[in-house]
């Protein structure tokens, strides 16, 4: 049975399952990345599957993903468009 919003919405985020925090907070996620994208900008996120430990991110823009390694003072060297 698919809940609805106003059952996730009177629970606490704790008492949530997992596909239900991801139902939450879908709304809120896209529009981030609407406005983001809107602006040329992009995320950063870490993806286990792509990046081979944590000095690695992902940076997503409208157009592309583009692997990243992030050194010791935080800067991004780009290592592969995805």
């Amino acid at each position: 049975m698919r809940s609805t919003v106003k059952d996730l919405r009177s629970k606490s985020i704790f008492e949530l399952s997992a596909q239900e925090l991801a139902e939450r907070l879908r709304p809120t996620a896209d529009t981030v990345m609407r406005e983001t994208f809107n602006r040329d900008g992009y995320l950063t996120y870490f993806d286990k599957v792509v990046c081979p430990d944590t000095s690695y991110m992902i940076h997503e823009y409208r157009d592309r993903k583009e692997l990243v390694r992030i050194d010791d003072k935080g800067t991004a060297h780009l290592i592969k468009i995805l």
